[in-house]
């Protein structure tokens, strides 16, 4: 059966190649057998969707979700990595959702580890050519301040901190951050529920709903529906 689907999929991609002017090609790229894709907000800057396809081994192809961006931590791109296997692979969205609630507990209670609440984000200018000062900024200014090296192109790990002033005041480097000391607001609200909300919002879930874990009767509407 895949044999002959490939085989079909390859002609049906030679025969319209044929047709397509230019340099535009249509590529064969695989079998999957499920996807979710999810609209771009209006506001929001680059591709006009994320999707991402599991196929038959269970391998994602992701595109356009945090998991493939550098300025968000290990715990948010690895729980939305998680999320859509869950969706995808186990068609199990209620576990989905207890995954990212018990994260958040997690988060909250101070038990999660400061290796993966670590943003990294590359100096793409000399640290004086800054005129906005983002959080990685300001991290590798603390960086300077201590004698330490910084310079154009180099990663910084950094680490939002509990405390007073704006998010990018907060920012400190990862080697200087020691057990509890990070935000559990900032980690729950700007980082692992955001991007868990990505995919669930597809599921037409609220953060409300996810976070109370009453989602069970709009997931099965969900499912009856498609």
């Amino acid at each position: 059966m895949t044999k002959n689907l490939i085989k079909k999929a390859k002609e049906f991609e030679k025969k319209v190649n044929k047709k397509l002017p230019g340099i535009i090609e249509l590529e064969f790229r695989g079998l999957y057998e499920g996807g979710i894709f999810v609209a771009r907000k209006g506001k929001e800057k680059g591709a006009k969707k994320r999707y991402a396809l599991i196929d038959k081994q269970g391998n994602l192809e992701i595109r356009g979700f945090e998991t493939v961006r550098r300025d968000w931590c290990d715990l948010a791109k690895d729980i939305q990595h998680e999320v859509l296997r869950i969706i995808l692979q186990e068609k199990n969205p209620e576990k989905a959702v207890k995954l990212v609630r018990d994260t958040i507990k997690r988060i909250q209670t101070g038990k999660a580890e400061i290796e993966e609440l670590t943003i990294y984000t590359q100096l793409v200018k000399p640290l004086s050519a800054y005129e906005q000062i983002g959080p990685h900024v300001k991290a590798a200014r603390k960086m300077k301040e201590k004698g330490k090296p910084v310079g154009e192109g180099m990663i910084i790990e950094y680490v939002i901190t509990k405390g007073y002033g704006s998010i990018s005041d907060r920012a400190t480097p990862a080697e200087d951050v020691k057990e509890r000391d990070y935000d559990p607001d900032y980690y729950v609200n700007h980082q692992v529920l955001p991007a868990a909300m990505r995919v669930l919002q597809a599921l037409d879930l609220t953060e409300q709903q996810v976070l109370s874990g009453k989602v069970q009767a709009n997931l099965g509407e969900w499912f009856k529906k498609k």
